[in-house]
């Protein structure tokens, strides 16, 4: 994937550019769920719910040891499914013969309609649960940021990490120009760009 929207604009295929993105809000969408374990695959929520994983939707609430879920649940694993293949899949496989690469094409994944039984609601007592992880992930806040370079999502008005402010530069976010602007093997190469920019 990180080859695919590095070099993809080589070949004709920007799929993976901030410029490709249906909207802005596009940007804080999360990523596919793949690992490179192995060779990589994909992780299947659905797989892990069978094999004992609870699975829920967003955090309502707790009260009094209650704990509250949205009941949409399959509304987000059907999301989390198609992220991939909607625009990332496209792009990668345009990319394997546009680049010359040998590859063995993949089967297209089965769907899967499998949902838990469990419903929206959780008893931590009655659950058993005595300990909580509480791993909210983070949302992007640059609200310290008392000039206005910010769009109305928070987010740098900005070409490529150069902001309309003279002398203030971004790296690392998400779709500062394509889809690995905010992950370890595609940052230095914007920041590298700033770099060149900051030197001028």
């Amino acid at each position: 994937m990180l080859e695919t929207a590095k070099h993809g604009p080589d070949y004709g295929i920007n799929a993976l550019t901030r410029e490709a993105l249906p909207s802005p809000a596009a940007r804080f969408a999360c990523n596919p769920l793949l690992s490179g374990t192995e060779g990589g695959h994909d992780i299947h929520l659905r797989d892990l719910g069978r094999r004992g994983m609870h699975l829920y939707g967003r955090l309502e609430s707790i009260d009094d040891g209650e704990v509250t879920f949205s009941d949409d649940l399959p509304e987000r694993l059907a999301t989390a499914e198609s992220n991939f293949n909607q625009r990332m899949r496209k792009a990668i496989d345009a990319y394997i013969p546009a680049a010359g690469i040998d590859a063995e094409e993949q089967p297209p994944t089965p769907a899967d309609n499998w949902l838990p039984s469990e419903s929206a609601r959780l008893n931590l007592a009655q659950a058993n649960i005595t300990s909580v992880l509480w791993a909210t992930g983070y949302k992007l806040d640059l609200s310290f940021i008392d000039i206005p370079v910010l769009d109305e999502w928070g987010y740098p008005k900005h070409t490529a990490g150069v902001t309309e402010q003279p002398g203030l530069y971004a790296v690392g976010l998400p779709w500062l120009t394509r889809h690995y602007s905010s992950i370890l093997g595609g940052v230095g190469l914007d920041a590298e760009y700033v770099a060149r920019r900051m030197a001028e």
